[in-house]
């Protein structure tokens, strides 16, 4: 998500980059700039975009409430958004949370900055106001094909995985796989163990998974398909 922002924003701001990690060649594709000294970025900034887990956002209060100044807008991008807003509490800046960056209709929690909201307007974005507990319910969608995608991962063997991808019909289940490794783990460890409402979603799949299991056993099929003339052929 960093990356996207750094990209998004960098046409109409000067985009300053601070990581504990080495980061200068991607900071410097994107358009950004890395700065060796985090104290004088955040002093200077107009807007902090926290692109970090939810466990690590307490570590930045202090900092922030410390160096940025009093009109400084914070905004994050974190997926665990009630955990989130915990974790924000004690920040004493205008803040918003902006989970997803595309083009559309995107969620935000709080209310957004106008000068942020209006550029991402230009840009496609149409920004849905949501509370904490809203957005995490609704991500449970997205959570249920990342559970599945992680699950297959662990199940598949080698030869399994050879043999879809040469198969017209399961191939799919590689591309839940693969939709994967396109994101931090962080993203999913998020979605996953911090969203209080996962726990139920998971367990709602695999109760289904379990009683289709079980029905398919005794010769019961309950499966309909789209109607004759929607068929592949």
């Amino acid at each position: 998500m960093g990356k996207n922002a750094a990209r998004l924003f960098w046409p109409w701001l000067q985009v300053t980059v601070v990581s504990r990690r080495d980061v200068r060649r991607e900071v410097e594709a994107v358009g950004a700039v890395f700065a060796d000294r985090k104290d004088r970025a955040l002093k200077a900034a107009d807007f902090v975009f926290l692109a970090v887990p939810v466990d690590i956002i307490q570590k930045w209060t202090a900092r922030i409430n410390r160096y940025t100044r009093s009109d400084c807008v914070i905004m994050d991008c974190c997926t665990a958004r009630v955990a989130a807003e915990e974790a924000l509490k004690n920040i004493q800046r205008k803040r918003f949370g902006i989970p997803e960056i595309r083009r559309g209709t995107i969620p935000v929690i709080g209310n957004p900055d106008e000068r942020i909201a209006r550029y991402l307007g230009k840009w496609g974005c149409k920004l849905q106001p949501m509370t904490a507990e809203e957005y995490d319910r609704s991500n449970t969608d997205a959570g249920i094909a990342h559970f599945l995608g992680m699950a297959l991962d662990l199940y598949l063997d080698d030869a399994q995985r050879n043999r879809l991808k040469t198969a017209k019909s399961g191939a799919f289940l590689l591309q839940l796989i693969e939709h994967l490794k396109g994101n931090s783990p962080t993203t999913y460890r998020e979605t996953q163990v911090l969203n209080a409402y996962m726990s139920e979603a998971r367990k709602g799949l695999i109760k289904v998974l379990e009683n289709t299991d079980k029905e398919l056993d005794k010769g019961i099929f309950r499966f309909r398909a789209y109607p004759r003339e929607q068929w592949r052929e």
